[in-house]
This record gives structure tokens, sequence and C-alpha cells, in this order.
């Protein structure tokens, strides 16, 4: 687990550099998949946001900056499109109330509050969103005739989804859980899943993007061809949002090298993460807790 989470942070620094720079092999153009309503594999996330949607920091690209202390120029040409939510007052104050390790307002672990602090389950759609950069930045898919899997390595967490024409419980019916609760269908070639009932302890993403318990969050997943993956996401949520707030357009792309490999077992242990945070986390904002 140390190991790995140490590989995870080397991953985090040289993301941007690895998008600038591909490797030498290109990929070759994948074809048309044979069923296009066969989702199965495991998927990494390509395009740069780890957040929920394409916000400002989402992908890291002022984190150099404040990291060492500096004032980033938040008006200067990253190359990429933003979109901000527009929050109700409710909104606006859970907003504010939480304290991330990432993004514009990233903060050690020991004096912020992200619930990944504690090994609190990610929660959906968080655990979409492939915020882990490098070779963990998604999950795998495993469908059978009447259920649709994620698997999510890292944090070893899994969500299911009805695929077999029930209906989602009502809001007043449904008792809050982490993943809450999800049912998908068939519109042509993409899959749609709809889902209630989360338990308002989770964040949207790691730079603290809230939810109440009343949201609803519709995804909608398309394979592009063979080997890419494309999820976008709409969240209905009265309480904390004016308006839908819909992600940004995220890919994936298939990882056969590694769709057969053993699994890695990386568990969130309470112990680890806590001595990972005074080690490395806390020490990449200059604040070491000795």
């Amino acid at each position: 687990m140390k190991a790995t989470a140490l590989l995870a942070l080397a991953c985090l620094c040289t993301v941007a550099a690895h998008a600038q720079n591909p490797p030498a092999t290109a990929r070759r153009p994948a074809g048309a998949p044979a069923n296009p309503r066969d989702l199965s594999g495991k998927w990494l996330r390509t395009t740069p946001f780890q957040t929920y949607s394409n916000v400002k920091g989402g992908a890291n690209e002022f984190q150099n900056d404040i990291v060492a202390g500096r004032k980033p120029d938040l008006n200067r040409d990253t190359g990429l499109k933003y979109s901000e939510p527009v929050f109700t007052s409710a909104g606006k104050a859970a907003f504010d109330h939480n304290i991330p390790s990432y993004g514009l307002r990233i903060t050690a672990p020991k004096d912020g509050n992200d619930p990944q602090g504690n090994c609190d389950p990610w929660g959906v759609p968080r655990m979409l969103n492939g915020q882990v950069a490098g070779p963990h930045a998604g999950w795998s898919i495993l469908q059978t005739a009447g259920k649709f899997i994620q698997f999510s390595g890292w944090h070893h967490d899994y969500r299911e989804v009805w695929t077999d024409g029930r209906k989602l419980p009502s809001l007043d019916e449904a008792e809050p859980r982490w993943n809450g609760y999800s049912v998908g269908h068939w519109e042509a070639n993409t899959l749609v899943i709809e889902s209630v009932g989360f338990d308002d302890r989770t964040w949207l993403d790691h730079n603290g993007y809230p939810h109440s318990d009343q949201m609803r969050l519709t995804e909608r997943y398309r394979l592009v061809d063979a080997d890419t993956l494309e999820l976008t996401m709409t969240i209905v949520d009265p309480e904390y949002y004016a308006q839908p707030f819909e992600s940004d357009v995220k890919r994936f792309r298939r990882d056969r090298e590694n769709e057969k490999a053993f699994d890695e077992q990386i568990y969130c242990v309470p112990s680890e993460e806590q001595r990972f945070n005074r080690l490395i986390r806390d020490a990449g904002v200059g604040k070491v807790e000795k």
C-alpha cells in the first residue's frame, strides 16, 4: 500500500508531462466495437479533469503555484475550457464548509475535512471521476444479464446498477447510502443510469463540491470505438444547485494491458492513510506535523 501510494503521488506530479509527451509507439486507431452494448473491461480516464466537472483547478493546472506559495494567475490561458456550477445559498455554504486537499483551495489534510482522509467511501459520482492520476485513473466494468457493476481498484470499492427493469425507490422511501440506488436502461447504444438516495457526507469530487440527500444523478455511457468509452453526467439537486450541474465529457481508454492482471487490493486503511497524509500530502502544501 505504501509503495503504491508513493507511486500514485509520482503519477500526480508527472501526468501533465505524459499528456504532452505520448509514447514513441503510437496506438493504432480502434475499430467499431463488436457489440456496442458490451462495456465490460478496464477503463482509464484520458481527459484532463480529475473532478466531477470542468471547474478551474480541476486538472491541477494551478497546483504548482499554490503549493509554492505563489498566487496563481487564474486568467492565464491553460488551453482548457471551464464551466462553474450555480450554487444556491445553501450550496455555497456547504461548499465553503468543505476544505479539500486539491484544487484552488488546496489545504493540508490535517487542516481539511475531506472524507477520504478517514477512509470514508468516495461514493458516487466521486468514484466515477477517475480522480487518481496514472494507472489508477478509472475503474472496471462487469455486465451480467440484469446487473452492471463498476469496480474501483483504488480504495477497492464497487457499485451496482440494476438493469433488470426495476424502478428506483422514491426519495421518501430510500434510506441514504454511500453509492445511492441505481437502475439503468439502454437508449439505442447509450447506457443511461439514474440514481437517487445518496448519503450527503460524500463529496462530488476531491475539490470539495457538495451535494444534498436530494441529489438525482444521471449518467450516460457510450462506446466511441472499441477502445474508447465516453461518460457524461448530470446532477439535479435544487437544494444546492440553482440549475442542473453538468459534468465535462469524460473519455476513458480501454486498458487492455492490465485488464487481466491480478487485483492489487488497494484498500484504504485508516492507519496507513493517516501516516501517508502526515508524510506526503501535508508536506506537499508545506505543513508537516512532526
